[in-house]
Order: C-alpha cells, then sequence, then structure tokens
C-alpha cells in the first residue's frame, strides 16, 4: 500500500473530459445481512407487557400482530419461525437462526403500539415505542417505526425498522428479488458488533445499521454501491466487500449504514425514460445520511459517505447536497466516460485467454457500435427518448451522465478526500482514472491517497493478471483498505477537534 498527500497548490483548470459511467453488466461495471440484529426487531416488538390489539385482520397484520405478541412468550419455539418468516429470509441470519433470535431478545420491558401508520393486506407500517434497555432502542431511539412486508403466501419477506419520523411512511411492494444470504466473515473483533435491518428512503429498501461495542456516540459511514442493481453488500458471487467493510470499520469504533440499490429492490416504480444516475445514487443516499443524523447511538458531525467505483464518482455530488458530511471515501471511483471505459475494459478482456478472452473478441464489433451511439451528446439528443441503447438505458440516462462533471464537483466541495485504488483493478484503473483524479484535484491539500498494489476492483487482494474469474473465488476485502479508511476517519476528527 502507498499513502499519500497533496501538497497545497494553485488549483488547475476545469477538467472537461470527467465525464460518467454506466457500466454494462457483461464487463462486471466500475461497481459492482440482514444478520443477528434482526432479532432486535423482534425484540423491539414484544415483552411481557405487549398487546397485539389493534393490528388489522389482513396477512401482514397477522404476522405483526404474531411478531409483537411472540416475545411475550419467549423464548419462542424453533418451529414457529419457518411458520412465520420466508425461508429465504431466514437464511439471512447466523445459523441457527431459531437461537439468534432468542438470545437476543432480553432487556426488552415493554412495548406500545403507538399508531398504524398505513396497512394493506400484504404491508403494514405501525409506529413503537420501547421500554427497557436493549440495543434496538439505543441504536434508534425509544419510538421506532416498523414495516412488516409478507409474500405470496403470507409470510414475512421484508423487515424494516428506522427511528419514527426518520422518512415518510410509505408501503413498499414486494422487492422482486430475495434476501441476499450473508457470508462468512472474518470472527475476529465481530463478536460484539450490532447489525439492525433498517429502511433507507421512501419506499424503503433493505438496509442494515451496523454498530459497534459500547454507547456511541459513534462516527458513521454511509456506504453507497456502484452500478446495477446491486444489494447492500455489494455481493459479487460469494464475495459481499460492503458487509466486510461494515464489520471491519465497527471493529475500529466506526458505525455504518449501506442499502440496496432501488434498481434491485423497486425497478418497477422506475421510469426509464426518465431515470437517470442523478435519481440512482442521490436520494438515497441523502434518506440514509438524514437517517444516521436521527440515530441517537451516531454523531451527527462525524457521518461521511464512501462510494465505491459509480458510487464514488457520484460521492462528490451526494457531498455537495450534504454540506454537514465531515468527509467523503472514494472507492475505485471512475472519471472516463462511459464509452471510453467500456471500450476500454472490452479490449482488455479480449486480451485474455481461454473462453472470456474469446467471447470479448467475438463480441467487440456489435459493442463497439453501441459505444459508438452513446459516445455523442450530438447524437444522443437527437435518439428518440425511448430508444433502448447500451446497457439497457436509455438516451436520458447518458446524457445526464455527460452532463455530470465529477471532477469540478469535487474540486469545489470543502470536505477532505480520501482515494482509494488497487493496483490490479482492470475496471477503474490508476492509468485511466486515479491519476486523472490526481491531477484534477491538484491544489487541494486535504487530498489522501492510497494504492493497494495487490487489490482488485473489490479490494480483494491476488496476483496475476485480473479476470472476471477473480470474482468467482470467496475472498475478503483488503484488511489495509478497511484500516487506512478507519486511521483517516480517526485523523480527520482529531483535525476538526484540533
Amino acid at each position: 500500500m502507498s499513502l499519500s498527500h497533496f501538497p497545497s497548490e494553485r488549483p488547475r483548470p476545469r477538467h472537461d473530459k470527467a465525464r460518467r459511467k454506466c457500466r454494462p453488466r457483461l464487463l462486471v461495471a466500475c461497481a459492482t445481512s440482514l444478520v443477528v440484529a434482526l432479532a432486535l426487531v423482534v425484540a423491539a416488538c414484544g415483552s411481557s407487557h405487549s398487546s397485539t390489539a389493534g393490528f388489522p385482520n389482513t396477512p401482514a397484520g397477522k404476522q405483526a400482530a404474531w411478531l409483537v405478541g411472540a416475545v411475550s412468550h419467549e423464548p419462542v419455539a424453533t418451529a414457529e419461525f419457518p411458520a412465520h418468516f420466508d425461508s429465504a429470509y431466514l437464511a439471512t441470519l447466523p445459523a441457527p437462526a431459531a437461537a439468534t433470535l432468542n438470545a437476543s431478545w432480553t432487556g426488552t420491558t415493554g412495548l406500545r403500539l403507538d399508531s398504524i401508520s398505513s396497512s394493506v393486506p400484504d404491508s403494514i407500517v405501525f409506529v413503537v415505542t420501547v421500554s427497557g434497555t436493549n440495543q434496538l432502542s439505543a441504536a434508534l431511539g425509544k419510538q421506532v417505526s416498523v414495516t412488516v412486508t409478507v409474500d405470496a403466501h403470507g409470510l414475512i419477506g421484508g423487515l424494516h425498522l428506522q427511528p419514527a419520523g426518520a422518512t415518510p411512511a410509505a408501503l413498499p411492494s414486494a422487492p422482486t428479488t430475495s434476501p441476499t444470504t450473508s457470508g462468512s466473515l472474518p470472527a475476529s473483533g465481530t463478536s460484539s458488533v450490532r447489525q439492525i435491518p433498517v429502511g433507507v428512503g421512501s419506499p424503503p429498501l433493505h438496509a442494515t445499521l451496523t454498530l459497534p461495542a459500547g454507547r456511541g456516540p459513534f462516527p458513521a459511514v454511509v456506504l453507497v454501491g456502484g452500478s446495477g442493481p446491486g444489494d447492500q453488500n455489494e455481493s459479487v458471487g460469494p464475495n459481499k466487500p460492503f458487509q466486510d467493510i461494515a464489520l471491519g470499520l465497527a471493529a475500529r469504533g466506526i458505525a455504518s449504514l449501506r442499502y440496496d440499490k432501488r434498481t434491485r429492490d423497486y425497478p418497477q416504480d422506475l421510469n426509464p425514460l426518465t431515470f437517470t444516475p442523478t435519481q440512482e445514487y442521490v436520494p438515497d443516499a441523502l434518506a440514509a445520511i438524514h437517517m444516521l443524523q436521527q440515530t441517537p447511538l451516531i454523531d451527527p458531525h462525524r457521518i461521511f459517505v464512501a462510494g465505491h467505483s459509480q458510487g464514488g464518482t457520484y460521492a462528490p455530488l451526494i457531498a455537495k447536497q450534504a454540506p454537514q458530511l465531515a468527509g467523503v471515501i472514494m472507492l475505485a471511483a471512475g472519471t472516463e466516460s462511459v464509452a471510453s471505459a467500456t471500450l476500454r475494459q472490452l479490449h482488455y478482456l479480449a486480451t485474455l485467454p481461454g473462453t472470456i478472452g474469446a467471447k470479448a473478441k467475438a463480441e467487440l464489433p456489435d459493442l463497439a457500435a453501441q459505444i459508438a451511439q452513446i459516445d455523442s451528446r450530438a447524437a444522443l439528443e437527437k435518439d428518440s427518448p425511448s430508444a433502448v441503447l447500451l446497457g439497457g438505458a436509455h438516451p436520458v440516462y447518458f446524457l445526464s451522465a455527460l452532463a455530470y462533471n465529477e471532477m469540478a464537483t469535487a474540486r469545489a466541495i470543502p470536505q477532505p478526500l480520501l482515494l482509494l485504488q488497487g493496483d490490479r483493478d482492470y475496471q477503474c484503473t490508476v492509468k485511466n482514472d486515479l491519476d486523472v483524479w490526481i491531477r484534477g484535484l491538484k491544489g487541494r491539500k486535504d487530498v489522501t491517497v492510497a494504492r493497494f498494489p495487490k487489490d482488485d476492483h473489490l479490494f480483494l487482494s491476488g496476483t496475476g493478471a485480473p479476470t472476471p474469474l477473480d470474482y468467482t473465488q470467496p475472498s475478503h476485502v483488503d484488511p489495509k483498505v478497511i484500516a487506512t479508511i478507519a486511521s483517516w476517519i480517526e485523523r480527520v476528527d482529531r483535525d476538526r477537534h484540533g
């Protein structure tokens, strides 16, 4: 790893070539858990003083009533869980799920159902006041908004929590994808970490608030994923980079909030004719920041945003709209245009041996023609708004990407910046991306750059020429990356307080 800081110099002229990218999933683009504390959800929803009165006689209402009543007779029998929870949802918990849940219910002495915000047959949103000493109320406050969504069989398939009033209550339609199964993680330093399922934005996205051991208030990081409909862990094959980062930061005393992309949980709610990268990244990140500001265990003055890949490119724009952020972390953030980066990646893949190289060579002529369609603003403006272009996106998406100048935005924001880059990353590279950031940001004295010679785009360490097959091998984020982020946050804290 190499680490450097920029000296103070006169700012350079505007970086006009910096453009935005939206990568096709074919190229594993420049982007690429609901865990123990689901138990805390149930802990908040019941005790010997709980009442199930007031819930409607609907599938969601019945499950909400069961959830509240079950804990008052804890421990709940193991056989009851599969009778009330979708199996895919239970699979996100550390096994055995029943023991994990029952072990987390201690400390709740009472629950008051304050109100039902909204209710339809398959979803219900209600507000509860929690009594007792437990991790849920410590994290989210005494008054918590709970959203329960059931699947076609009436089983709980979605469970979201957030501080009451954090965002307007809204009933989500059922997500089109199942919850992501939690992967194994290094056990060291994570035994006291608390992971609480919450909802970000409206309708609420599947999300996890990860808290360190202790009372806080903690600094916190909002993790913003890269391109494509990724889950909150940024899962690629068996690897879950954001989960690794969240647990690693928690071991260093730093909280985090990660969430599914809206393109994953609610694609049916998005209008592809008007959907832009700004809409893809900014509103939900701002909602996550707002939620952390209202979370009792979080220090509202020490909230950071960390974006990976395309999420890193849009992190400066998020910070521009959230000036209260303490700092911006950019992991493998790109600067190339969609066309340039896509073509470069395709040419690289064509050099690889075996079926990967052969397939890339075969697809190169057709993809090159598609790339040419999105490489000209004039051509995009002449296209029909309904034209389907590279990666299934429409002209408005690429026009918005071309209009966004990430370099000028990053130069203008007041927050300190941390840029991290793996030398083995063929998607966002040192030459085509990091070096461009360094040149464009020269003159800012509060920019730190860290390079990791063995790391790829997901910050997984390896050797040899990187290939997409690397992502199929189980691994974990380089511990040096997590340590660098944590140390930088600690240094920013010290600098802010003299």
